[in-house]
């Protein structure tokens, strides 16, 4: 079986858990406070660093998560919002409607670890990860159907329960610099992103696609809050199957709820159809999906294309980012998400992606 990676930043554990400690200190109001096993989780932490750890007092024993704000050197995102991703989740905990970790502190002092962190408590479970991907081999190929459905179902409730939050309650997802609907906001950023990432070496597949998303954008924008990074992939589950947290909010926006079903539906191909990987039994097909979440949410998913066509190119361009990042040469392996956004949207699919 293959291993998850593991995305460290070049942190000295040990300096930083002395640094953490006096300051945690503070916060649990104890005088000496230990803190212990500190570990960069399995196949997490590609955009924000995140360490788990212990936090040890006089009689009790707290399970935390560390997320720390990405340096330049590991920044993913344009202008990473980093302090909406404590915000959002403090919101959906107090609203209940949708499963997330309980978000302690936030320290916008860079003096304690070097960058902007906050702390959340400890959700305990298991992910689909990414890498091996699950539908290949982990814990999910080893359950039952009865179990995968029961995991599917209760992802797409969450999912669902995401577009049921008042946008008036997360209005700082809210780019008016961007435009005025979450389209115009989407497509601005986006575009932006293009040139921040990739500069003078832009490929004409994304231009291309830039174009076509321009020309066929819908003429009614459908607001509403989406999570952003919508896939089981962000999701964990109990050892009933069912969803203990929904995690990953740093591209929260208010690009609207299919949005989010398109990012889903684009994910669930490119880890199984897109790499001739056949789906797991019991999670549900593009067409039960959809009328699940059809059904859960009262909505219709429309202009469904036009999203997953985009979906498509922010995948690949955080993709190419990524590469180019870590310095990998630019003729490397095709690019899943560009080469299915150009068969998407009817285009014929060039060597460059």
């Amino acid at each position: 079986m293959s291993a998850a990676p593991v995305f460290r930043k070049g942190r000295d554990l040990d300096a930083a858990a002395r640094a953490l400690a006096p300051w945690l200190s503070g916060r649990l109001r104890a005088a000496d406070v230990e803190i212990r096993n500190l570990v960069y989780p399995l196949g997490a932490g590609v955009s924000n660093e995140t360490i788990l750890f212990e936090a040890r007092t006089a009689g009790r024993v707290d399970d935390l998560v560390l997320r720390i704000a990405p340096a330049p050197e590991h920044q993913m995102f344009l202008d990473p919002r980093f302090r909406l991703q404590y915000d959002i989740l403090a919101v959906l905990r107090r609203l209940g409607t949708v499963r997330v970790p309980e978000v302690l502190w936030f320290e916008n002092d860079p003096a304690v670890l070097g960058r902007p962190f906050y702390l959340m408590r400890r959700m305990r479970g298991r992910v689909p990860v990414s890498m091996p991907v699950y539908n290949a081999e982990g814990w999910l190929r080893e359950a039952t159907p009865a179990q995968r459905r029961v995991l599917w179902e209760s992802a797409v409730e969450q999912l669902a329960a995401v577009h049921g939050v008042p946008l008036a309650e997360v209005s700082f997802v809210d780019r008016p610099e961007h435009g005025a609907t979450g389209d115009e906001q989407q497509l601005s950023y986006w575009t932006r992103y293009t040139d921040w990432a990739l500069g003078d070496r832009v490929p004409d597949t994304v231009h291309n696609l830039l174009d076509w998303l321009t020309s066929h954008r819908p003429a009614a924008s459908v607001p509403g809050l989406s999570w952003g990074d919508a896939r089981i992939g962000n999701i964990m589950f109990g050892e009933d199957f069912r969803v203990v947290g929904v995690m990953d909010w740093e591209q929260a926006s208010p690009a609207g709820p299919v949005a989010d079903l398109a990012w889903w539906l684009m994910f669930d191909a490119i880890h199984s159809t897109e790499r001739n990987v056949p789906r797991l039994d019991g999670l549900g097909t593009r067409q039960e999906t959809i009328g699940l979440w059809q059904e859960l949410t009262g909505l219709r998913a429309r202009d469904l294309l036009w999203h997953e066509v985009f979906a498509c190119l922010k995948a690949g361009l955080l993709a190419l980012h990524a590469r180019r990042s870590m310095r990998l040469p630019d003729a490397g392996p095709p690019n899943p998400f560009l080469q299915r956004a150009h068969r998407l949207a009817g285009m014929p699919v060039p060597k460059e992606a």
